[in-house]
This record gives C-alpha cells, structure tokens and sequence, in this order.
C-alpha cells in the first residue's frame, strides 16, 4: 500500500460521514497532501466532528468528504464563544461567584 492510500484511510476513517469514497479519493489523490498537511487536515477534524452544525440533527450538516476536501474546509476556524462585555462578566461573577461552573 503506498503512503498516499494509507494517508486517505486514516482521513477516511476520521471523518464522520463516510459516503461517497471513490469521489473523495478522486479530490484526496487531486490535493496530494504533504505529511504536514495530512496532519493539518486529521487535527482539523478533531475540533470539527464537536461543532454544533456537525452534531446538530443527527450530523445532517456534515459536508460530503470530497465536498470539505475540495472546499480546503481545515482552513475554517471553530465557532468562537460570544464575547461579553467587562459589564457582563461582573454582573455574572456576582450571581455566581469566581468558581468555575461546568
């Protein structure tokens, strides 16, 4: 097995919708991923699979694998907490104190 196989499997066995393997292998062999980047896009994954559009409606938002290859979806950044304002975080820090709630 060469090592562009292998590095398609560990993706293919990373992402959470696997439909549709022989277009994905057609965009993975297009993109030709050095090791760093087969890194990059496995790490990516890692955060991507606990977003909210992946989980929601029981993963119906999950793009197609070939759809987030060809799209360079590793690059997109995770959803980012609201920010609140100094205002905010004190008026909490009353109701709840300084411990951490989990």
């Amino acid at each position: 097995m060469n090592e562009l196989v292998s590095d398609f499997d560990l993706f293919w066995q990373a992402f959470p919708k696997r439909q549709k393997k022989a277009d994905a292998r057609k965009a993975w062999n297009q993109l030709s991923p050095d090791t760093a980047l087969v890194q990059r896009i496995l790490d990516a994954l890692v955060w991507q699979k606990t977003q909210p559009n992946w989980l929601k409606d029981g993963g119906q938002f999950i793009p197609l694998p070939a759809s987030w290859l060809r799209g360079e979806r590793w690059e997109d950044e995770p959803v980012s907490l609201p920010q609140f304002s100094p205002k905010t975080v004190n008026t909490l820090r009353a109701i709840y104190g300084d411990r951490d709630v989990h």
